[in-house]
């Protein structure tokens, strides 16, 4: 991670909310509260204080300054995005000049109102060895029934790699085909003391009331990675049904 020059660069109302609805889509880290968005006045601008190259991978984390009480936020945002904010141009007068909503127009590279989902590019190197030793951790057995025929047992990342990059035995669980689709699809969740919950609308049963557990202590799942994955499909679950 390392800082960027952001001297200029500001959002506008139009274009904050916009970016902030395109952090929800991408499921992106850092999002902002839509009611506070809209409660924004609208003739003003919300200048970018911080903004942090997110290791290369094609997101920008930024900090922005919505009023004189100094509140801020953080947004993460595509590198696209992010180069087609608009700058300001300080005068040595003291006087700064804003971008046009004619040359804002021109400039935009998506149409106001299209939705469209920028992907981000996560540089991660995958440990080869995570499902072997995953596996031998469950002594390759599912942590929710069970089966233990190799041919069908899946190493789950239970907060996905691609968000986080962690391939350590703690962010990881020995599933059977069946239980890893369930968990992917959010059917059915594990609390952070590895408690079951288990959705009306799964039709896959569990054999337990809590996972079971590596025998090495060193090897059990981290209590973090449990309560980020338990978050992130809540939060898929409401967004579906909302």
């Amino acid at each position: 991670m390392h800082f960027i020059d952001s001297k200029g660069k500001y959002f506008t109302k139009t274009l904050l909310i916009e970016a902030n609805n395109a952090a929800i889509r991408e499921e992106r880290n850092r999002q902002l509260k839509e009611e506070y968005l809209e409660s924004l006045p609208d003739d003003k601008v919300y200048p970018i204080i911080l903004a942090l190259d997110e290791h290369n991978r094609g997101e920008i984390r930024v900090q922005i300054l919505f009023d004189e009480k100094k509140t801020m936020g953080f947004l993460d945002l595509s590198k696209n995005r992010y180069n087609l904010l608009p700058n300001a141009i300080f005068n040595e007068d003291g006087t700064v000049e804003l971008v046009s909503e004619e040359e804002l127009t021109e400039k935009r590279l998506y149409p106001p109102g299209r939705e469209y989902v920028e992907k981000v590019v996560r540089k991660v190197i995958r440990d080869k060895d995570f499902r072997a030793r995953v596996l031998t951790a469950y002594h390759h057995q599912c942590a929710m029934c069970e089966i233990n025929d190799i041919s069908v047992l899946v190493a789950a990342h239970i907060y996905p790699a691609h968000l986080c990059g962690d391939d350590t035995v703690n962010n990881g669980i020995c599933l059977c085909s069946n239980h890893d689709k369930a968990y992917e699809k959010g059917n059915i969740l594990v609390k952070k003391n590895t408690e079951i919950v288990n959705r009306e609308s799964a039709n896959t049963k569990v054999s337990y009331n809590k996972i079971r557990l590596p025998i090495n202590k060193a090897d059990y799942p981290s209590s973090e990675r449990l309560n980020q994955r338990l978050e992130l499909s809540l939060k898929k679950h409401n967004n579906e049904f909302s």
